[in-house]
């Protein structure tokens, strides 16, 4: 019987599994963050790093002597396909340890050590397994540079193969832990029973179905004990995937939550916070008619909002439509409703009740409807989803959706007697941005700061007559309550913090100012050094990071000896490109609030380029310095056309499918780009026959790519915004070009 060796398939499913592993162990780690994708960068650069660990180190032990056989590549893989479920374990142990209460953000030191050891073990032995894989694939095409090339292809197709799989199936159907187990049995099957004649089979055979039944049996039980970890003191009702998050409904005592990616959405009954959301900016108008809740309808909004006897129309928008249908919830409908009547008043007339599973600055951008009052209900913008209900660009689609003096509000964290320099920034921020947009803003006091605007000069002596006026029964927003919550004392101490806080930047959706305000404000109240780093990012000189790296690398580009240019031409790629591809995410999510679900089709797209643009540069026979340059020359227009497209598609009102279709186009061009780069580097620089490790390299790609996730999200982007980091990305491939793919190696 011939002995066993690689197989296409053993590289693509190794490929599928590294890739539902990774998108998974991504959301998981988000988690330790409440969903803040400037941690992102750091999350992904963990993975890059452990991986290209592991290809130099597999590299070395693979060129210290003797034979490569399959039974490396076996006793790989194994332990691979276990470590992809045990990984997403492990990620909610620690979530147990150091986030206290659920729904808090963990510290940051914490959270980033956890972040980086905890892909560990599967990423090292990932990257350790490329080797492997390139040396046993000389038996195919009977050189080592050709396997390197032909092991990149069959991993990016398998790749694409994973993130569509994982997309359009693994995350209707299965749990996050469910997926990873999925994608350890692929690998497993594949590992064990490719190829099908080999010696064995009825055995192996055995082993296989024996480990899928008793995983699968046993995977239900760990997924519900390991969540109920997450949430101690919580009995969970219900937990589920979908395209936004993982959704946990859990009940402590009366009250009822529902958390999405480790942040509470909203509990219920909540009445305090729910009537003063709604009530607050609907007194602010004199007779509003039609109302749009975005977020803050589920625990009792749209209730709330209909006591007003003047509204007639009640829009709910919930960008996860799956909250509608939470069995016990409070509007689990999609449907129109009509109530004949205000929940809990007295008025006769109907009231046109809409659910609307959908974004609501979609919505609002489309401009099929215009409001008396548009009221938004977001959490403090720890990250960029919240946060793109804080720009200047949101503000200026709500002020065109709204009516002739029609209002607009929302709500921010805040204090009800002292005012912190960090919170009051962070205010200050959203106060300046929505004057840009809006020519009248009134902020009220309390320990949620309200933030109220128009056309028209918002009076706040008016809010406890009206409330009278209307007879509205709201225990928590009463006549004894707001006239001391909006006495002239508290309002002018307000503004007099406010105006202390100085200067601060606008926050924009291509230059997110104020998740670095958050950050300082959350260092202030868990008294975490690292995150105090971060916020103190917001006083440092915005180009002075991008001034010291450019110039780093400038010595080193021009100091590097012969024989380190082209390892040092493959970190810029790999620098450049996965700062490109950072970038990309980063807007998508500005744009469309959809990273959790889009971040596995922009990688796919960009893997599904990779293997495109690999498959091409191996058939020509052009491979020399010029072509270097000219795929440099293209990375720095596609930088460049990205930072124009994301301006465009933020102020024009771009609908969601033409944008999010560019941001696919894009991400496909960059993994084209690097996919072709990579197999020219390798045929002109690789020794044949030489003692260099196959992964060097793979190696070099990722520590370039680490580099870029390790500061791009940080640093670069919310400091020089996505223009100034796309000029940098451009910079780099510039120097690149100039410094090395011109010279003779």
């Amino acid at each position: 019987m011939q002995e066993r060796t690689i197989h296409p398939l053993h590289v693509a499913a190794l490929g599928c599994a590294a890739l539902v592993s990774q998108s998974v162990f991504v959301r998981e780690i988000l988690s330790l963050f409440t969903g803040t994708e400037l941690a992102l960068g750091a999350a992904l650069a963990s993975w890059l790093f452990w991986v290209a660990a592991g290809a130099l180190a597999g590299g070395r032990a693979a060129a210290g002597g003797g034979a490569v056989r399959y039974g490396r590549f076996l006793a790989l893989a194994l332990p691979a396909a276990a470590l992809a479920p045990l990984t997403v374990l492990g990620i909610r142990l620690v979530r147990s340890l150091i986030v206290s209460p659920p729904g808090a953000i963990a510290p940051p030191g914490a959270a980033l050590a956890a972040a980086f050891l905890a892909v560990a073990p599967f990423a090292f032995i990932y990257g350790a397994i490329y080797n492997t894989a390139s040396i046993l694939w000389r038996e195919r095409c009977g050189s080592v540079r050709d396997g390197i090339t032909r092991v990149y292809l069959w991993e990016a197709a398998g790749a694409v193969f994973g993130a569509v799989l994982f997309s359009f199936f693994l995350v209707s159907f299965f749990s996050q832990l469910e997926a990873a187990l999925v994608a350890g049995l692929l690998l497993l099957v594949a590992a064990v029973m490719l190829p099908p004649r080999a010696k064995g089979g009825a055995a192996r055979t055995a082993i296989v179905f024996a480990v899928v039944f008793l995983s699968s049996a046993a995977m239900p039980a760990l997924d519900r004990w390991s969540i109920g970890r997450v949430f101690p003191g919580y009995r969970i009702e219900r937990f589920y995937s979908s395209r936004f998050g993982e959704i946990v409904v859990a009940d402590r005592g009366e009250v009822r939550s529902v958390f999405s990616g480790g942040a509470r959405l909203y509990s219920f009954p909540e009445p305090e916070r729910t009537q003063e959301t709604v009530h607050l900016p609907l007194l602010a108008h004199p007779a509003p008619r039609s109302v749009l809740l975005v977020g803050g309808s589920l625990g009792g909004g749209w209730q709330e909002a209909a006591k007003h006897p003047s509204v007639e129309a009640i829009d709910c928008v919930e960008l996860d439509g799956s909250l509608f249908a939470l069995e016990g919830m409070p509007g689990g409908t999609r449907d129109t409703t009509v109530l004949r009547g205000t929940a809990g008043g007295s008025a006769a007339a109907p009231v046109l009740v809409r659910f609307i599973a959908g974004d609501g600055r979609f919505h609002l951008a489309s401009g099929a409807e215009r409001y008396d009052a548009v009221i938004v209900a977001a959490p403090a913008p720890l990250n960029l989803q919240w946060n793109r209900f804080f720009t200047r660009e949101f503000f200026a689609i709500a002020r065109r959706s709204l009516e002739p003096g029609g209002i607009f509000a929302i709500g921010h964290p805040s204090s009800e007697n002292y005012l912190s320099r960090e919170t009051a920034r962070a205010l200050r921020c959203v106060e300046l941005t929505l004057r840009d947009a809006m020519p009248a803003v009134a902020v009220l006091p309390g320990g949620t700061a309200y933030f109220i605007a128009g056309e028209t000069p918002i009076d706040p002596r008016l809010i406890p007559e009206r409330l009278e006026e209307r007879g509205i029964d709201a225990a928590f927003v009463g006549r004894d309550y707001l006239p001391f919550r909006l006495s002239r004392e508290r309002i002018e101490g307000l503004r007099a913090d406010l105006e202390r806080a100085g200067e601060v930047r606008r926050n924009r959706d291509a230059r997110p100012a104020l998740p670095l305000y958050e950050l300082g404000v959350e260092a202030r109240r868990t008294g975490t050094p690292l995150a105090g780093a971060a916020g103190a990012l917001a006083d440092i000189p915005a180009h002075a990071p991008a001034l010291v790296l450019g110039a780093t690398l400038l010595v080193a580009f021009a100091a590097a000896r012969r024989s380190l240019r082209p390892r040092l031409a493959v970190w810029a790629v790999g620098f450049g490109s996965f700062l490109l591809q950072l970038l990309i995410l980063l807007a998508f999510q500005s744009f469309s609030g959809l990273l959790y679900h889009g971040i596995v089709l922009l990688t796919a797209l960009f893997m599904a380029g990779a293997a495109a643009g690999a498959a091409s540069s191996i058939r020509r026979e052009r491979r020399g310095a010029r072509a270097l340059g000219a795929i440099h020359a293209l990375f720095i227009l596609l930088a460049l056309s990205l930072a124009g497209w994301a301006a465009f598609a933020g102020s024009a009102g771009v609908s969601f499918a033409a944008g999010s279709a560019v941001f696919l186009l894009l991400a496909a061009a960059g993994g084209a780009l690097t996919g072709a780069y990579y197999p020219i580097v390798v045929r002109r620089a690789f020794p044949e026959g030489g003692r260099v490790a196959p992964a060097t390299f793979y190696g070099w790609d990722l520590f370039g790519a680490c580099a870029a996730g390790a500061i791009g999200g940080l640093a670069l982007f919310p400091l020089l915004g996505l223009a100034g980091t796309a000029v940098f990305v451009a910079f780099v491939h510039a120097l690149a070009a100039a410094l090395l793919a011109g010279r003779a190696w």
